[in-house]
């Protein structure tokens, strides 16, 4: 029986059109995901708007009712002043992304309490793509957002496992409860395919916060060199690391609970 959601990944256009931002998206859409994902056991996953597309949604919201063997959701951007976000909820998105990385030239925690209203407004979370150097700033923010709110740090908050302080702050943060993590290794591991460098990291957090935790493959693996990743080391890694019940967890019953699926 399939158990597993992928609660992150990215889906593009075939045809050749213009792009702006940080990378030229690769021409794999959802179609090439369900190909890959559904033989590996994966019956739900998450669609994560790209940053090159910006605030607009509306090719999301069309990836969203693709029919196929896995079952969607999403997570959008969105200007707060525009964004319909009834009609955004209805076609399936559960999260607004903020994006904060120092290397895109990104800072959206600026945005952070206006965009913290507007998922709460609808029932949602709100998913950060962000890194260390913003995790006390996150700690010190998040009593004033809205309660019940909870927030979703990326690509495992973009730790550096041999810096340990970096992964004790990310600890401060899931204390709180308030914090989930995605453990999507691609961007954190320095040993891509193997991922032995984050097993202890990830064992510690099944073992600490197992119903703070969802995994993501992060397809089709954007601005990553060849050869790109593939998922099922990624699953390895995970089933080595976390107990049965934990790998159950976060694969299956905590993106139930998150996503709605």
């Amino acid at each position: 029986m399939a158990n597993i959601c992928d609660c992150h990944l990215h889906s593009f256009a075939k045809a050749e059109t213009a792009q702006s931002g940080a990378y030229v998206p690769p021409q794999r859409d959802i179609r090439d995901y369900m190909d890959d994902a559904a033989p590996l056991g994966i019956a739900r996953a998450v669609v994560v708007q790209a940053s090159v597309d910006g605030t607009d949604n509306s090719r999301l919201v069309e990836v969203l009712r693709t029919e196929g063997p896995v079952a969607l959701r999403g997570v959008g951007m969105i200007d707060p002043r525009t964004a319909n976000l009834s009609a955004l909820n209805d076609a399936g998105l559960r999260a607004i992304r903020i994006q904060d990385r120092a290397r895109l030239g990104d800072s959206g925690l600026d945005q952070l309490p206006v965009l913290a209203d507007c998922a709460a407004s609808v029932g949602w979370h709100l998913e950060m793509n962000t890194e260390p150097r913003s995790f006390d700033r996150i700690a010190r923010q998040l009593s004033t957002l809205p309660e019940g709110l909870l927030l979703v740090l990326d690509h495992i908050g973009h730790v550096d496992p041999e810096v340990p302080a970096s992964m004790e702050a990310l600890f401060r943060l899931l204390d709180s409860g308030r914090v989930w993590v995605k453990l999507s290794p691609t961007r954190v591991s320095r040993a891509i395919g193997r991922y032995c460098d984050l097993t202890a990291l990830i064992a510690r957090i099944g073992a600490d916060y197992p119903d703070q935790c969802v995994w993501g493959s992060d397809w089709p693996h954007v601005m990553m060199a060849d050869p790109l990743p593939e998922i099922p080391p990624m699953l390895d890694l995970c089933r080595e690391a976390l107990s049965d019940d934990v790998f159950g967890r976060c694969m299956w019953s905590n993106p139930e609970r998150l996503y709605g699926f």
